[in-house]
């Protein structure tokens, strides 16, 4: 029992350090980073670990004690959803705490016997842009929203330095929109799959290199991350 113990707690440490140093590469001491889709704040506790300023966007009541619970000064947590225009909007909640989400077709996609959606909130939703004038322009805004990404990022009009969006094999075309609707001649992409906390490129690709790579990706059980870096 005791070994089983240490080697929970040893992969547990190695695992942060691996994350710790993957995003130390590009998260520097007081960046202002959004962190959209915060959950129980998991990805923000490890900005904050980096000196960074976090500001955790996070609708569900049930993951509001653990974002409460974060005491740092540089942490900031805001009760609401991230979307395409301000308004009050029902949010599909599962019956794990990871899981909830406006999109409809995330839902049907995912429909198994584990995962029920059995619980709807009403909840505050604003636009990125709305957020970024409230704060500011973050160096860093990751969205990982459940099927909701394209959703957020299509009424953006900033330049965000660093974005990391989520994307699944379900949703191949919104992400390869997603691609095409940030791009510019500075834009620059990169990815990793299933949290792995290495880049699956060793070295940024454009657009169009970036959209014919996730279209050779298997779909089946497809999970990751996408980078967006404007230099």
């Amino acid at each position: 029992m005791i070994n089983s113990i240490i080697k929970i707690l040893k992969t547990m440490f190695f695992g942060n350090y691996l994350h710790k140093k993957f995003y130390s590469k590009f998260i520097n001491k007081n960046d202002v980073c959004f962190d959209i889709g915060a959950n129980k704040g998991r990805k923000s506790k490890l900005l904050l670990s980096l000196g960074a300023k976090v500001i955790a966007f996070e609708p569900q009541s049930s993951c509001s004690k653990f974002l409460n619970d974060i005491d740092n000064n540089n942490f900031n947590y805001l009760p609401i959803a991230v979307g395409p225009k301000d308004e009050i909007k029902s949010l599909n909640i599962a019956n794990h705490i990871e899981v909830a989400t406006f999109s409809n077709e995330f839902i049907d996609y995912f429909k198994n016997d584990s995962l029920e959606w059995n619980n709807v909130e009403e909840v505050e939703v604003k636009k990125l842009d709305t957020l970024i004038k409230e704060y500011g322009i973050p160096d860093f805004c990751k969205i990982d929203v459940e099927g909701y990404e394209l959703d957020i990022l299509s009424n953006l009009t900033y330049e965000v330095p660093l974005i990391e969006f989520e994307f699944t094999g379900g949703f191949i075309s919104n992400t390869i929109k997603i691609i095409d609707l940030l791009n510019k001649s500075n834009t620059y992409y990169n990815f990793n799959l299933n949290e792995n906390p290495k880049f699956e490129l060793k070295e940024w690709v454009s657009a169009k290199k970036m959209i014919t790579i996730i279209n050779e990706l298997p779909i089946n059980r497809l999970h990751g991350n996408i980078f967006v870096k404007n230099k």
